[in-house]
Protein backbone atom coordinates (compact mmCIF):
# COMPACT_ATOMS: atom_id res chain seq x y z
CA UNK A 1 0.00 0.00 0.00
CA UNK A 2 1.14 3.54 -0.66
CA UNK A 3 2.26 5.88 2.08
CA UNK A 4 0.96 9.41 2.48
CA UNK A 5 2.98 12.57 3.02
CA UNK A 6 1.40 15.71 4.53
CA UNK A 7 3.77 18.49 5.54
CA UNK A 8 6.56 16.98 7.65
CA UNK A 9 4.52 13.83 8.36
CA UNK A 10 4.55 10.43 6.62
CA UNK A 11 1.75 7.97 7.29
CA UNK A 12 2.63 4.34 6.45
CA UNK A 13 -0.61 2.32 6.90
CA UNK A 14 0.97 -1.11 6.31
CA UNK A 15 3.63 -0.50 8.93
CA UNK A 16 1.15 1.30 11.23
CA UNK A 17 3.67 4.12 11.57
CA UNK A 18 3.33 7.89 11.63
CA UNK A 19 6.63 9.75 11.42
CA UNK A 20 7.54 13.41 11.53
CA UNK A 21 10.88 14.37 10.03
CA UNK A 22 11.87 10.69 10.28
CA UNK A 23 10.96 10.39 13.99
CA UNK A 24 8.16 7.95 14.81
CA UNK A 25 5.23 9.42 16.75
CA UNK A 26 3.23 7.50 19.30
CA UNK A 27 -0.45 7.20 18.48
CA UNK A 28 -3.01 4.98 20.12
CA UNK A 29 -4.49 2.19 17.98
CA UNK A 30 -7.88 3.91 17.67
CA UNK A 31 -6.33 7.27 16.79
CA UNK A 32 -4.16 5.59 14.14
CA UNK A 33 -7.18 3.79 12.64
CA UNK A 34 -9.13 7.05 12.59
CA UNK A 35 -6.27 8.89 10.89
CA UNK A 36 -6.07 6.16 8.22
CA UNK A 37 -9.80 6.43 7.57
CA UNK A 38 -9.78 10.26 7.46
CA UNK A 39 -6.79 10.40 5.08
CA UNK A 40 -8.25 7.74 2.77
CA UNK A 41 -11.50 9.75 2.58
CA UNK A 42 -9.94 13.21 2.67
CA UNK A 43 -11.93 14.48 -0.32
CA UNK A 44 -15.21 14.53 1.59
CA UNK A 45 -16.81 15.24 4.95
CA UNK A 46 -17.17 12.08 7.06
CA UNK A 47 -20.14 11.77 9.37
CA UNK A 48 -19.58 10.80 12.98
CA UNK A 49 -21.51 7.58 12.35
CA UNK A 50 -19.20 6.62 9.47
CA UNK A 51 -16.10 7.17 11.60
CA UNK A 52 -17.51 5.26 14.56
CA UNK A 53 -18.41 2.30 12.31
CA UNK A 54 -14.95 2.27 10.71
CA UNK A 55 -12.88 2.67 13.88
CA UNK A 56 -15.06 0.69 16.30
CA UNK A 57 -16.64 -2.01 14.07
CA UNK A 58 -19.27 -4.13 15.82
CA UNK A 59 -18.69 -2.26 19.07
CA UNK A 60 -21.20 0.13 20.62
CA UNK A 61 -19.33 3.19 21.89
CA UNK A 62 -20.34 6.67 22.95
CA UNK A 63 -19.61 9.72 20.81
CA UNK A 64 -17.25 11.03 23.52
CA UNK A 65 -14.74 8.35 22.42
CA UNK A 66 -14.68 9.98 18.99
CA UNK A 67 -14.05 13.40 20.51
CA UNK A 68 -11.10 12.07 22.51
CA UNK A 69 -9.43 10.61 19.40
CA UNK A 70 -10.04 13.76 17.36
CA UNK A 71 -8.35 15.75 20.13
CA UNK A 72 -5.38 13.34 20.09
CA UNK A 73 -4.96 13.71 16.32
CA UNK A 74 -5.12 17.50 16.48
CA UNK A 75 -2.51 17.48 19.22
CA UNK A 76 -0.20 15.32 17.09
CA UNK A 77 -0.82 16.95 13.69
CA UNK A 78 -1.79 20.51 14.57
CA UNK A 79 -5.18 22.14 15.26
CA UNK A 80 -5.88 22.87 11.57
CA UNK A 81 -5.42 19.27 10.40
CA UNK A 82 -9.06 18.31 10.99
CA UNK A 83 -12.01 20.60 10.36
CA UNK A 84 -15.21 20.16 12.33
CA UNK A 85 -18.28 20.61 10.15
CA UNK A 86 -21.09 21.55 12.57
CA UNK A 87 -23.96 19.11 12.42
CA UNK A 88 -22.17 16.83 9.93
CA UNK A 89 -18.79 15.49 11.02
CA UNK A 90 -15.10 15.92 10.24
CA UNK A 91 -12.75 16.32 7.26
CA UNK A 92 -8.97 15.91 6.99
CA UNK A 93 -7.79 19.07 5.22
CA UNK A 94 -3.98 18.96 5.13
CA UNK A 95 -2.48 18.70 1.63
CA UNK A 96 -1.72 15.02 1.01
CA UNK A 97 0.79 13.53 -1.42
CA UNK A 98 0.51 9.80 -2.08
CA UNK A 99 3.90 8.12 -2.47
CA UNK A 100 4.77 4.63 -3.62
CA UNK A 101 6.19 2.22 -1.03
CA UNK A 102 9.71 2.57 -2.43
CA UNK A 103 9.51 6.34 -2.14
CA UNK A 104 8.33 6.02 1.45
CA UNK A 105 11.35 3.87 2.25
CA UNK A 106 13.65 6.46 0.71
CA UNK A 107 12.04 9.10 2.92
CA UNK A 108 13.31 7.21 5.96
CA UNK A 109 16.94 7.28 4.70
CA UNK A 110 19.40 10.05 5.52
CA UNK A 111 18.67 13.46 4.01
CA UNK A 112 21.62 13.32 1.59
CA UNK A 113 20.02 10.42 -0.28
CA UNK A 114 16.57 12.01 -0.28
CA UNK A 115 16.91 15.74 -0.92
CA UNK A 116 14.09 17.90 0.43
CA UNK A 117 13.98 21.23 -1.42
CA UNK A 118 12.29 24.59 -0.90
CA UNK A 119 12.08 26.81 -4.00
CA UNK A 120 11.74 30.38 -2.78
CA UNK A 121 9.65 32.74 -4.95
CA UNK A 122 12.03 34.32 -7.45
CA UNK A 123 12.41 38.06 -7.00
CA UNK A 124 11.15 40.36 -9.74
CA UNK A 125 14.11 42.68 -10.46
CA UNK A 126 12.52 44.27 -13.53
CA UNK A 127 11.83 47.96 -13.29
CA UNK A 128 8.15 47.18 -13.79
CA UNK A 129 6.09 45.81 -10.83
CA UNK A 130 3.54 44.56 -13.37
CA UNK A 131 6.08 41.85 -14.29
CA UNK A 132 5.44 40.15 -10.92
CA UNK A 133 3.17 37.65 -12.69
CA UNK A 134 6.15 36.52 -14.80
CA UNK A 135 8.60 35.86 -11.95
CA UNK A 136 5.84 34.04 -10.02
CA UNK A 137 5.10 31.92 -13.10
CA UNK A 138 8.76 30.95 -13.48
CA UNK A 139 8.90 29.93 -9.81
CA UNK A 140 5.73 27.86 -10.05
CA UNK A 141 7.00 26.03 -13.13
CA UNK A 142 10.33 25.17 -11.49
CA UNK A 143 8.48 23.82 -8.42
CA UNK A 144 6.24 21.77 -10.72
CA UNK A 145 9.16 20.41 -12.75
CA UNK A 146 11.23 19.42 -9.71
CA UNK A 147 8.16 17.70 -8.24
CA UNK A 148 8.18 15.35 -11.24
CA UNK A 149 11.49 13.82 -10.06
CA UNK A 150 10.66 10.87 -7.82
CA UNK A 151 13.93 11.07 -5.85
CA UNK A 152 13.20 14.64 -4.69
CA UNK A 153 10.83 15.91 -2.03
CA UNK A 154 9.73 19.43 -2.99
CA UNK A 155 7.90 21.83 -0.68
CA UNK A 156 4.48 22.62 -2.13
CA UNK A 157 3.81 25.85 -3.97
CA UNK A 158 1.37 27.20 -1.37
CA UNK A 159 3.95 26.78 1.41
CA UNK A 160 6.80 28.16 -0.71
CA UNK A 161 4.87 31.33 -1.55
CA UNK A 162 4.39 32.20 2.12
CA UNK A 163 8.04 33.34 1.91
CA UNK A 164 7.34 35.78 -0.93
CA UNK A 165 8.84 39.20 -0.24
CA UNK A 166 10.53 38.06 2.98
CA UNK A 167 14.24 37.94 3.77
CA UNK A 168 15.07 34.61 5.39
CA UNK A 169 18.00 32.92 7.06
CA UNK A 170 18.45 29.89 4.81
CA UNK A 171 20.27 27.71 7.34
CA UNK A 172 17.72 28.45 10.08
CA UNK A 173 14.76 27.84 7.75
CA UNK A 174 16.32 24.63 6.46
CA UNK A 175 16.79 23.33 9.99
CA UNK A 176 13.25 24.29 11.03
CA UNK A 177 11.66 22.67 7.94
CA UNK A 178 14.07 19.71 7.76
CA UNK A 179 15.32 20.84 4.33
CA UNK A 180 18.50 19.70 2.65
CA UNK A 181 18.54 22.48 0.02
CA UNK A 182 16.97 25.80 -0.91
CA UNK A 183 16.65 27.26 -4.41
CA UNK A 184 16.53 31.02 -4.75
CA UNK A 185 16.84 33.44 -7.63
CA UNK A 186 15.66 36.50 -9.48
CA UNK A 187 14.02 37.29 -12.81
CA UNK A 188 14.60 40.40 -14.89
CA UNK A 189 12.49 40.77 -18.00
CA UNK A 190 13.08 43.60 -20.46
CA UNK A 191 11.44 43.62 -23.86
CA UNK A 192 12.08 40.26 -25.50
CA UNK A 193 14.99 39.38 -23.22
CA UNK A 194 14.96 37.67 -19.85
CA UNK A 195 17.75 37.23 -17.31
CA UNK A 196 17.39 34.64 -14.57
CA UNK A 197 19.86 34.26 -11.71
CA UNK A 198 19.43 31.00 -9.80
CA UNK A 199 21.37 29.22 -7.11
CA UNK A 200 21.08 26.02 -5.09
CA UNK A 201 22.00 26.51 -1.43
CA UNK A 202 23.13 23.84 1.01
CA UNK A 203 20.60 23.86 3.86
CA UNK A 204 23.14 22.85 6.50
CA UNK A 205 25.69 25.59 5.77
CA UNK A 206 23.73 28.25 3.91
CA UNK A 207 26.43 28.23 1.21
CA UNK A 208 25.67 27.98 -2.54
CA UNK A 209 26.70 24.71 -4.16
CA UNK A 210 25.57 25.74 -7.65
CA UNK A 211 24.80 29.13 -9.18
CA UNK A 212 24.33 30.37 -12.70
CA UNK A 213 23.08 33.36 -14.66
CA UNK A 214 20.98 32.75 -17.76
CA UNK A 215 20.41 35.37 -20.47
CA UNK A 216 17.95 34.39 -23.18
CA UNK A 217 15.37 35.58 -25.64
CA UNK A 218 11.82 35.00 -24.45
CA UNK A 219 11.39 32.54 -27.29
CA UNK A 220 13.78 30.24 -25.38
CA UNK A 221 11.90 30.44 -22.06
CA UNK A 222 10.83 26.79 -22.03
CA UNK A 223 14.35 25.53 -22.81
CA UNK A 224 15.62 27.88 -20.11
CA UNK A 225 13.26 26.44 -17.49
CA UNK A 226 14.30 22.92 -18.48
CA UNK A 227 17.98 23.87 -18.17
CA UNK A 228 17.48 25.33 -14.69
CA UNK A 229 15.59 22.27 -13.48
CA UNK A 230 18.09 19.82 -14.95
CA UNK A 231 21.03 21.82 -13.59
CA UNK A 232 19.55 21.69 -10.07
CA UNK A 233 18.95 17.95 -10.40
CA UNK A 234 22.53 17.43 -11.65
CA UNK A 235 23.95 19.49 -8.76
CA UNK A 236 22.06 17.20 -6.38
CA UNK A 237 23.66 14.20 -8.13
CA UNK A 238 20.27 12.75 -8.96
CA UNK A 239 19.92 10.86 -12.24
CA UNK A 240 16.82 11.57 -14.32
CA UNK A 241 15.11 8.58 -15.88
CA UNK A 242 13.73 9.09 -19.42
CA UNK A 243 10.09 9.39 -18.28
CA UNK A 244 11.02 12.12 -15.77
CA UNK A 245 12.97 14.04 -18.39
CA UNK A 246 9.99 13.80 -20.75
CA UNK A 247 7.62 14.97 -18.00
CA UNK A 248 9.80 18.00 -17.24
CA UNK A 249 9.89 18.97 -20.91
CA UNK A 250 6.10 18.57 -21.30
CA UNK A 251 4.25 21.91 -21.46
CA UNK A 252 0.57 22.86 -21.88
CA UNK A 253 1.70 25.01 -24.80
CA UNK A 254 4.82 25.06 -26.94
CA UNK A 255 4.48 28.76 -27.68
CA UNK A 256 6.36 31.11 -25.32
CA UNK A 257 4.27 34.11 -26.32
CA UNK A 258 1.00 32.28 -25.56
CA UNK A 259 2.50 31.16 -22.25
CA UNK A 260 3.44 34.70 -21.20
CA UNK A 261 0.00 36.06 -22.13
CA UNK A 262 -1.64 33.24 -20.16
CA UNK A 263 0.40 34.20 -17.07
CA UNK A 264 -0.89 37.77 -17.40
CA UNK A 265 -4.47 36.50 -17.79
CA UNK A 266 -4.04 34.34 -14.70
CA UNK A 267 -3.16 37.39 -12.60
CA UNK A 268 -6.40 39.17 -13.57
CA UNK A 269 -8.42 35.95 -13.35
CA UNK A 270 -7.92 35.99 -9.55
CA UNK A 271 -9.77 39.33 -9.33
CA UNK A 272 -13.52 38.98 -9.71
CA UNK A 273 -14.78 42.37 -10.89
CA UNK A 274 -15.92 43.36 -14.37
CA UNK A 275 -12.72 45.14 -15.33
CA UNK A 276 -10.48 42.19 -14.41
CA UNK A 277 -12.82 39.58 -15.89
CA UNK A 278 -12.73 41.53 -19.16
CA UNK A 279 -8.93 41.81 -19.16
CA UNK A 280 -8.52 38.10 -18.33
CA UNK A 281 -10.97 37.18 -21.09
CA UNK A 282 -9.15 39.29 -23.69
CA UNK A 283 -5.75 37.94 -22.71
CA UNK A 284 -6.94 34.33 -22.72
CA UNK A 285 -8.38 34.85 -26.18
CA UNK A 286 -5.08 36.35 -27.34
CA UNK A 287 -3.23 33.28 -26.03
CA UNK A 288 -5.71 31.05 -27.89
CA UNK A 289 -5.30 33.03 -31.11
CA UNK A 290 -1.63 32.04 -30.93
CA UNK A 291 -2.19 28.46 -29.73
CA UNK A 292 -5.76 27.19 -30.24
CA UNK A 293 -4.83 23.91 -28.44
CA UNK A 294 -3.95 25.60 -25.12
CA UNK A 295 -6.34 23.79 -22.75
CA UNK A 296 -5.60 25.89 -19.66
CA UNK A 297 -6.31 29.08 -21.61
CA UNK A 298 -9.69 27.67 -22.74
CA UNK A 299 -10.58 26.89 -19.11
CA UNK A 300 -9.58 30.38 -17.99
CA UNK A 301 -11.57 31.93 -20.85
CA UNK A 302 -14.65 29.96 -19.76
CA UNK A 303 -14.41 31.26 -16.19
CA UNK A 304 -13.89 34.85 -17.33
CA UNK A 305 -16.79 34.71 -19.78
CA UNK A 306 -19.08 33.31 -17.11
CA UNK A 307 -18.05 36.09 -14.74
CA UNK A 308 -18.86 38.70 -17.38
CA UNK A 309 -22.13 36.95 -18.22
CA UNK A 310 -23.18 37.24 -14.57
CA UNK A 311 -22.63 40.99 -14.79
CA UNK A 312 -24.57 41.20 -18.08
CA UNK A 313 -21.34 42.29 -19.73
CA UNK A 314 -21.17 39.42 -22.22
CA UNK A 315 -23.60 37.38 -24.27
CA UNK A 316 -21.29 34.34 -24.01
CA UNK A 317 -21.78 32.25 -20.88
CA UNK A 318 -18.53 30.25 -21.23
CA UNK A 319 -19.98 26.80 -21.88
CA UNK A 320 -18.42 26.46 -25.33
CA UNK A 321 -14.98 27.42 -24.04
CA UNK A 322 -15.22 24.97 -21.13
CA UNK A 323 -16.25 22.14 -23.42
CA UNK A 324 -13.38 22.98 -25.78
CA UNK A 325 -10.94 22.70 -22.85
CA UNK A 326 -12.37 19.31 -21.90
CA UNK A 327 -12.24 18.10 -25.49
CA UNK A 328 -8.51 18.83 -25.46
CA UNK A 329 -7.96 17.31 -22.02
CA UNK A 330 -10.86 15.43 -20.37
CA UNK A 331 -8.88 15.05 -17.13
CA UNK A 332 -7.89 18.68 -16.71
CA UNK A 333 -9.15 19.60 -13.24
CA UNK A 334 -9.30 23.33 -14.08
CA UNK A 335 -11.47 22.59 -17.12
CA UNK A 336 -13.88 20.47 -15.07
CA UNK A 337 -14.09 23.21 -12.44
CA UNK A 338 -14.63 25.81 -15.18
CA UNK A 339 -17.53 23.90 -16.71
CA UNK A 340 -19.03 23.40 -13.24
CA UNK A 341 -18.80 27.17 -12.69
CA UNK A 342 -20.54 27.79 -16.03
CA UNK A 343 -23.35 25.35 -15.17
CA UNK A 344 -23.81 26.86 -11.70
CA UNK A 345 -24.15 30.27 -13.37
CA UNK A 346 -26.97 28.80 -15.45
CA UNK A 347 -28.66 27.39 -12.35
CA UNK A 348 -27.77 23.77 -13.19
CA UNK A 349 -26.30 22.90 -9.78
CA UNK A 350 -26.84 19.11 -9.85
CA UNK A 351 -24.67 18.83 -12.96
CA UNK A 352 -22.17 21.32 -11.54
CA UNK A 353 -21.61 19.36 -8.34
CA UNK A 354 -20.84 16.15 -10.24
CA UNK A 355 -18.08 17.97 -12.13
CA UNK A 356 -16.82 19.62 -8.95
CA UNK A 357 -16.48 16.22 -7.28
CA UNK A 358 -14.45 14.86 -10.19
CA UNK A 359 -12.22 17.94 -10.35
CA UNK A 360 -11.54 17.60 -6.61
CA UNK A 361 -10.58 13.95 -6.97
CA UNK A 362 -8.14 14.84 -9.76
CA UNK A 363 -6.49 17.78 -8.00
CA UNK A 364 -7.50 18.70 -4.43
CA UNK A 365 -4.63 21.22 -4.35
CA UNK A 366 -5.81 23.44 -7.20
CA UNK A 367 -6.91 26.94 -6.22
CA UNK A 368 -9.52 27.07 -9.00
CA UNK A 369 -10.94 23.67 -8.02
CA UNK A 370 -11.28 24.62 -4.36
CA UNK A 371 -12.52 28.18 -4.83
CA UNK A 372 -15.15 27.36 -7.44
CA UNK A 373 -16.40 24.32 -5.52
CA UNK A 374 -16.76 26.50 -2.43
CA UNK A 375 -18.68 29.08 -4.45
CA UNK A 376 -21.23 26.50 -5.62
CA UNK A 377 -21.62 25.26 -2.03
CA UNK A 378 -22.25 28.80 -0.83
CA UNK A 379 -24.84 29.45 -3.54
CA UNK A 380 -26.80 26.38 -2.47
CA UNK A 381 -26.60 27.06 1.26
CA UNK A 382 -23.96 24.41 2.02
CA UNK A 383 -21.97 26.84 4.15
CA UNK A 384 -19.98 24.28 6.15
CA UNK A 385 -18.70 22.74 2.91
CA UNK A 386 -17.99 26.20 1.49
CA UNK A 387 -15.81 26.93 4.52
CA UNK A 388 -13.74 23.78 3.96
CA UNK A 389 -13.07 24.59 0.31
CA UNK A 390 -12.52 28.33 0.76
CA UNK A 391 -10.13 27.85 3.68
CA UNK A 392 -8.11 25.46 1.53
CA UNK A 393 -8.20 27.92 -1.39
CA UNK A 394 -6.92 30.66 0.93
CA UNK A 395 -4.00 28.40 1.89
CA UNK A 396 -3.23 27.52 -1.72
CA UNK A 397 -2.92 31.16 -2.76
CA UNK A 398 -1.47 33.63 -0.28
CA UNK A 399 -2.36 36.59 -2.50
CA UNK A 400 -5.80 35.77 -3.91
CA UNK A 401 -8.61 37.78 -2.29
CA UNK A 402 -11.89 36.01 -3.20
CA UNK A 403 -11.66 33.11 -0.74
CA UNK A 404 -10.93 35.18 2.38
CA UNK A 405 -13.49 37.80 1.34
CA UNK A 406 -16.27 35.24 0.92
CA UNK A 407 -15.39 33.13 3.95
CA UNK A 408 -16.82 35.63 6.42
CA UNK A 409 -20.31 35.18 4.97
CA UNK A 410 -20.30 31.42 5.48
CA UNK A 411 -18.85 31.80 8.96
CA UNK A 412 -21.68 34.23 9.79
CA UNK A 413 -24.24 31.84 8.28
CA UNK A 414 -23.01 29.09 10.62
CA UNK A 415 -22.95 31.36 13.69
CA UNK A 416 -19.17 31.65 13.91
CA UNK A 417 -18.90 35.40 14.38
CA UNK A 418 -15.30 35.52 15.64
CA UNK A 419 -14.09 33.49 12.67
CA UNK A 420 -16.03 35.81 10.37
CA UNK A 421 -14.13 38.75 11.84
CA UNK A 422 -10.84 36.89 11.48
CA UNK A 423 -11.61 36.29 7.79
CA UNK A 424 -12.28 40.01 7.37
CA UNK A 425 -8.92 40.85 8.95
CA UNK A 426 -7.15 38.40 6.64
CA UNK A 427 -8.93 39.86 3.63
CA UNK A 428 -8.01 43.41 4.63
CA UNK A 429 -4.34 42.42 5.04
CA UNK A 430 -4.30 40.88 1.56
CA UNK A 431 -6.05 43.91 0.07
CA UNK A 432 -3.57 46.31 1.66
CA UNK A 433 -0.68 44.21 0.36
CA UNK A 434 -2.13 44.26 -3.17
CA UNK A 435 -2.71 48.01 -3.02
CA UNK A 436 0.88 48.61 -1.93
CA UNK A 437 1.84 47.23 -5.36
CA UNK A 438 -1.02 48.83 -7.34
CA UNK A 439 -3.04 51.60 -5.68
CA UNK A 440 -5.70 51.38 -8.43
CA UNK A 441 -6.45 47.67 -7.95
CA UNK A 442 -10.25 47.85 -8.12
CA UNK A 443 -10.87 44.39 -6.74
CA UNK A 444 -8.52 44.90 -3.79
CA UNK A 445 -10.28 48.19 -3.02
CA UNK A 446 -13.76 46.68 -2.95
CA UNK A 447 -12.63 43.63 -0.93
CA UNK A 448 -10.91 45.97 1.51
CA UNK A 449 -14.02 48.15 1.80
CA UNK A 450 -16.15 45.10 2.64
CA UNK A 451 -13.61 43.92 5.22
CA UNK A 452 -13.49 47.37 6.84
CA UNK A 453 -17.29 47.43 7.07
CA UNK A 454 -17.31 44.04 8.79
CA UNK A 455 -14.72 45.33 11.23
CA UNK A 456 -16.88 48.40 11.97
CA UNK A 457 -14.53 51.01 10.47
CA UNK A 458 -17.19 53.20 8.87
CA UNK A 459 -15.07 56.17 7.75
CA UNK A 460 -12.37 54.05 6.11
CA UNK A 461 -15.07 51.95 4.43
CA UNK A 462 -16.55 55.05 2.81
CA UNK A 463 -13.13 56.34 1.76
CA UNK A 464 -12.29 53.04 0.06
CA UNK A 465 -15.71 52.96 -1.60
CA UNK A 466 -15.09 56.42 -3.06
CA UNK A 467 -11.68 55.33 -4.30
CA UNK A 468 -13.00 52.24 -6.09
CA UNK A 469 -15.84 54.21 -7.69
CA UNK A 470 -13.25 56.66 -9.02
CA UNK A 471 -11.31 53.75 -10.54
CA UNK A 472 -14.38 52.06 -12.09
CA UNK A 473 -17.71 53.94 -11.82
CA UNK A 474 -19.74 51.58 -14.05
CA UNK A 475 -19.25 48.09 -12.61
CA UNK A 476 -22.49 46.71 -11.08
CA UNK A 477 -20.51 44.18 -9.02
CA UNK A 478 -18.67 47.04 -7.33
CA UNK A 479 -21.99 48.80 -6.62
CA UNK A 480 -23.44 45.56 -5.25
CA UNK A 481 -20.52 45.16 -2.84
CA UNK A 482 -20.73 48.80 -1.79
CA UNK A 483 -24.39 48.18 -0.98
CA UNK A 484 -23.33 45.19 1.14
CA UNK A 485 -20.81 47.35 3.00
CA UNK A 486 -23.43 50.04 3.64
CA UNK A 487 -25.88 47.43 4.91
CA UNK A 488 -23.22 46.16 7.34
CA UNK A 489 -22.76 49.72 8.60
CA UNK A 490 -26.50 50.07 9.18
CA UNK A 491 -27.09 52.62 6.40
CA UNK A 492 -30.21 50.84 5.19
CA UNK A 493 -31.76 53.37 2.83
CA UNK A 494 -28.51 54.20 1.04
CA UNK A 495 -27.76 50.48 0.68
CA UNK A 496 -31.21 49.88 -0.82
CA UNK A 497 -30.80 52.84 -3.19
CA UNK A 498 -27.53 51.32 -4.42
CA UNK A 499 -29.06 47.87 -4.86
CA UNK A 500 -32.03 49.31 -6.78
CA UNK A 501 -29.59 50.98 -9.17
CA UNK A 502 -27.29 47.98 -9.78
CA UNK A 503 -29.44 44.84 -9.68
CA UNK A 504 -31.36 45.60 -12.91
CA UNK A 505 -27.98 45.61 -14.69
CA UNK A 506 -26.93 42.06 -13.77
CA UNK A 507 -27.87 38.52 -14.79
CA UNK A 508 -30.87 37.58 -12.62
CA UNK A 509 -30.09 33.85 -12.41
CA UNK A 510 -26.64 34.48 -10.95
CA UNK A 511 -27.66 37.21 -8.53
CA UNK A 512 -31.01 35.83 -7.36
CA UNK A 513 -29.15 32.82 -5.92
CA UNK A 514 -26.37 34.94 -4.43
CA UNK A 515 -28.61 37.57 -2.83
CA UNK A 516 -30.56 34.91 -0.96
CA UNK A 517 -27.38 33.53 0.69
CA UNK A 518 -25.43 36.76 1.21
CA UNK A 519 -25.31 37.37 4.97
CA UNK A 520 -23.96 40.88 4.38
CA UNK A 521 -27.51 41.83 3.38
CA UNK A 522 -29.27 40.26 6.38
CA UNK A 523 -30.10 43.62 7.96
CA UNK A 524 -32.17 44.51 4.87
CA UNK A 525 -34.26 41.35 4.58
CA UNK A 526 -37.18 42.58 6.67
CA UNK A 527 -37.70 45.76 4.62
CA UNK A 528 -40.44 45.90 1.96
CA UNK A 529 -38.03 47.52 -0.52
CA UNK A 530 -35.56 44.62 -0.28
CA UNK A 531 -38.35 42.07 -0.59
CA UNK A 532 -39.54 43.78 -3.77
CA UNK A 533 -36.00 43.66 -5.17
CA UNK A 534 -35.85 39.90 -4.54
CA UNK A 535 -39.29 39.45 -6.14
CA UNK A 536 -38.15 41.42 -9.19
CA UNK A 537 -35.05 39.23 -9.53
CA UNK A 538 -37.17 36.07 -9.26
CA UNK A 539 -39.57 37.39 -11.90
CA UNK A 540 -36.67 38.06 -14.25
CA UNK A 541 -35.36 34.54 -13.62
CA UNK A 542 -38.76 33.05 -14.50
CA UNK A 543 -38.91 35.20 -17.63
CA UNK A 544 -35.42 34.09 -18.69
CA UNK A 545 -36.34 30.42 -18.24
CA UNK A 546 -39.52 30.92 -20.27
CA UNK A 547 -37.49 32.33 -23.14
CA UNK A 548 -35.12 29.37 -23.01
CA UNK A 549 -38.06 26.94 -23.16
CA UNK A 550 -39.65 28.69 -26.16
Amino acid sequence: MSSFRFGDFILAPDERKLTRNGIELTLGARAFDMLNFLVANRHRVLTKAEILDAVWPDVAVEESNLTVQVSALRKALGPKSLVTIPGRGYQFVLSVEEVAPASAQVAETPAASNPKILVLPFTNTSNDPDQEYFSDGITEDIITDLSKVAALSVVARNTAFTFKGRAIDVAHTAQRMNLTHVVEGSVRKSGNRVRINAQLVDGATGHPIWAHRFDRDLTDIFDLQDQITEAIVAALRVRLIPSERAAIQSRPTDNPQAYEIYLQARYHHLRLDKQNYAIASRLAQQALDIDPEYDLAWALLAISQTGLFGLSASAEHGLQAAERALALNPDLSEALAAKAFVLAGLGRFDEAFKLHERSLQLDPNSYDVRFLYGRACFQTGRHADAIVHWERAAELSETALPATTNLSMSYEATGQHEKALDSARRSLARAERALSENSSDSYALICGALALAKLGEAERTKQWALRVKAVDPDDPSIDYNIACALALLGETETALDTLEACLPKVDPVTFSVWVKQDTDLDSLRGTPRFQRLVQDLDARVANAKTKLDD
